[in-house]
């Protein structure tokens, strides 16, 4: 009797192992894990439209070159010379701009701006002449002020470092120079001359800038500015003639933030390992 338990046991367990195994054998093969997609790692793009504030210094000098003749006949004695007056000064304004960015880092824009200034310089000059009782005071006050300056420019530039663009920069420029000269004898005015004239010339320069966020960049940049020259009197006194003239000329250091109202799509650089 306890045989024969045995032997049923036995075979129970053997009909069980081998439906397990055939249940087994019914089952689908586990599927491998997904090969890694490789999907694109964005850059920052300044392709887009722009507007911003800036604020800086600014000065080199106003050059006033003079000339004439006196007697201007056969014997005439002509004259000719340059004074010069160190400017600086404080600027702001805004600009407005737009980027276009190519796929290589290489950028193509276009800029305006324009700012209120304040750079001046002035020279006075006391003098006597003669001596003691004879003696007479000369003074002489003289100068020019930069009131406003505004360019319109190309920018070429390079996404060096994503969001780090470096550029130069170049065009057009012109601004408004207050012109003042007051010869005075003894405390007594004896010559007076004020005249405003609009220049424009060129500007070159470069700078760098740095996005903060998608809309938000940073900058510093450097111009220097040749506003030409300006015929500011010219007066022909029959016996005498004298013109005179101012040049001006600039350096420019400021900085600015600028924010862009469209940001494209982020573009794909290189391979990038997405696993799941």
């Amino acid at each position: 009797m306890y045989v024969r338990k045995i032997a049923l046991g036995s075979v129970a367990a053997l009909a069980l192992a081998a439906s397990s195994a055939a249940l087994a054998a019914d089952l689908p093969a586990r599927a491998a894990a997904p090969a890694p997609i490789a999907v694109g790692a964005p850059f920052f793009s300044w392709t887009g439209f722009y507007v911003g504030v800036n604020a800086g210094m600014a000065g080199n000098e106003f050059r006033y070159p003079f000339g004439g003749c006196i007697g201007c006949g056969e014997e005439s004695i002509s004259y000719d010379g340059r004074a010069r007056v160190s400017s600086n000064g404080f600027l702001g304004g805004a600009q407005i701009g737009y980027n276009w960015q190519f796929g290589s880092g290489f950028l193509v824009g276009v800029e305006a701006d324009y700012a209120f200034a304040n750079v001046d310089g002035r020279v006075d000059l006391d003098a006597t002449i003669g001596n003691g009782s004879d003696s007479l005071g000369l003074g002489l006050r003289a100068g020019g002020e930069l009131t406003s300056l505004g360019t319109v420019r190309a920018r070429l530039g390079w996404a060096a470092f994503d969001r780090t663009l470096l550029y130069v920069t170049g065009g057009w420029a012109w601004g408004r120079v207050k012109n003042n000269i007051g010869i005075a004898i003894d405390s007594d005015e004896l010559f007076t001359f004020n005249r405003k004239a609009n220049m424009s010339g060129w500007t070159l320069g470069a700078g760098l800038e740095y996005a903060m966020t998608p809309n938000l960049s940073l900058k510093t940049e450097y111009l220097y500015v040749d506003l030409g020259d300006k015929t500011i009197y010219d007066r022909d006194y029959g016996f005498a003639t004298a013109n005179l003239k101012v040049d001006t000329r600039l350096h420019v250091v400021r900085a600015g933030v600028n924010w862009r109202f469209w940001s494209p799509a982020p573009v794909a650089t290189g391979p990038v390992l997405a696993r799941y």
